[in-house]
């Protein structure tokens, strides 16, 4: 039976105050699988125990959460309590309870979902999202299936990791179950997005600050994203609208030690393309196979004779090679078609058909990274180099990379790309590579 507004209302608030530090309970939310089936009711599971004298505890009839989606405002659901129980818990120190409540998640909700209880001092959980064919399936009473439900089971289990028994350490009851393993896809032929692709808006290019002195003072900058355009249904979905990206590149070339300080240069490149992050395929020494292919446009925005503009359509596969986690190689080669070429018809005697990208480094070490271009006349081509050092392990609280960046030969720009202004090295900072 429901509980009257106003017990429900102090019961909420009484379930709150056991979750701060003070208090003699901790409240921590049972992570529900990662993948949750969003044509379904919605589980989440508190998980309550005693930590010191035995208390009494009020267990609200609805629990108010906060959904938020990636680049979306948060929503506000209200769970009920799945299953009738007692108003109220007595706990002695080191005993545990687990109380569930249901409710449906809203369709405006796609993809990576973080659950918050705004009320509670519990760390949230994140979910996916799956709608359709692809949704994983749950029990007939709603509660999560497979690991998840076995993680519950375990919590509330006399000796299991958050069992009762009273001598069991307090600080075991606060920890969450582990989050299960990725589940396979049908027919998508990949376990799971990759971490750094599973937000909307993700980085593209490396985007970096740096300076050098050869030839006089200057810097180099570049800001660069790409957007996924239609969030699907399944996140991993292989089709087509469900992986189109719109990109963006911005590069400039700042002359800072002329008077003035002019830019020399800078370079606008939007793009519209088909991203998997993970195509499924393996074999061998190859971990991960990555592909990319679209339409792109590169001008810098000038008129006259210094205007330089090219269209063109490209494929960029990316090779992974080695543990992911650790040192291993990776090789882009970009693959490009001129479509169109206005100020600047023979870039491809200097530029080629083609960036070959080669990398080796650690997600959590140094990277050395090499961009080679070969073009089609005589020794034209160019070398752009970087090393990456992660600024955590220098500095701690800081977040990015040391960059250290070495660009030899022709067409570092495209106003030169006709023309080889020298070696540069450069040093800065990096949020992305």
């Amino acid at each position: 039976m429901p509980l009257h507004p106003l017990r429900s209302i102090l019961g909420a608030a009484l379930l709150a105050a056991c979750a701060v530090p003070s208090a003699d309970a901790a409240v921590a939310l049972l992570q529900p699988s990662r993948r949750v089936n969003a044509n379904q009711p919605f589980t989440l599971t508190l998980v309550i125990s005693g930590d010191a004298a035995q208390r009494s505890y009020a267990v609200p009839a609805k629990l108010r959460v906060t959904a938020s989606a990636d680049l979306q405002g948060p929503v506000e659901v209200i769970l009920d309590r799945h299953n009738a129980g007692a108003e109220t818990l007595h706990l002695r120190p080191g005993q545990v309870r687990t109380v569930a409540y249901t409710g449906t998640l809203p369709e405006v909700l796609r993809g990576t979902v973080r659950i918050d209880v705004p009320d509670l001092d519990a760390a949230p959980v994140l979910v996916t999202l799956v709608r359709g064919a692809d949704a994983p399936q749950i029990a007939a009473d709603g509660a999560p299936t497979g690991a998840a439900r076995n993680a519950a089971a375990e919590a509330t289990r006399p000796g299991g990791a958050l069992g009762t028994n009273p001598s069991a350490p307090a600080a075991s009851a606060t920890a969450t179950a582990t989050p299960p393993a990725p589940v396979a896809v049908a027919g998508s032929g990949e376990a799971s997005r990759p971490p750094e692709d599973t937000a909307r808006l993700t980085f593209h290019e490396p985007m970096f600050a740096a300076v050098g002195a050869h030839g006089g003072l200057n810097a180099k900058f570049q800001l660069s994203f790409k957007f996924r355009i239609f969030q699907p249904e399944n996140p991993a979905s292989a089709a087509l609208l469900d992986n189109v990206y719109f990109g963006y590149t911005q590069f400039s070339l700042w002359d800072v030690g002329k008077e003035s300080a002019p830019f020399r240069d800078t370079n606008y490149r939007p793009s519209v393309f088909y991203y998997r992050p993970d195509t499924g395929i393996r074999g061998g020494a190859l971990t991960r196979l990555s592909f990319a292919g679209g339409i792109e446009h590169e001008s810098n925005g000038r008129d006259g004779d210094a205007s330089r503009a090219i269209n063109t359509v490209f494929v960029r596969p990316t090779f992974h090679f080695g543990d992911l986690n650790d040192y291993h190689w990776k090789f882009e080669p970009k693959l490009y078609a001129y479509l169109t070429r206005t100020g600047n018809t023979d870039i491809a005697h200097y530029r080629g058909f083609g960036d070959f990208r080669v990398s080796y480094g650690a997600p959590n070490g140094w990277e050395l990274a090499a961009t080679l271009r070969k073009g089609t006349r005589k020794a034209y081509g160019s070398v752009d180099a970087q090393l990456t050092y992660p600024m955590s392990r220098i500095f701690t609280g800081t977040a990015g990379y040391l960059f250290i960046q070495y660009f030899t030969g022709y067409g570092e720009s495209l106003l030169d790309y006709n023309h080889k202004l020298g070696s540069q090295l450069r040093v800065g900072y990096s949020l992305s590579r």
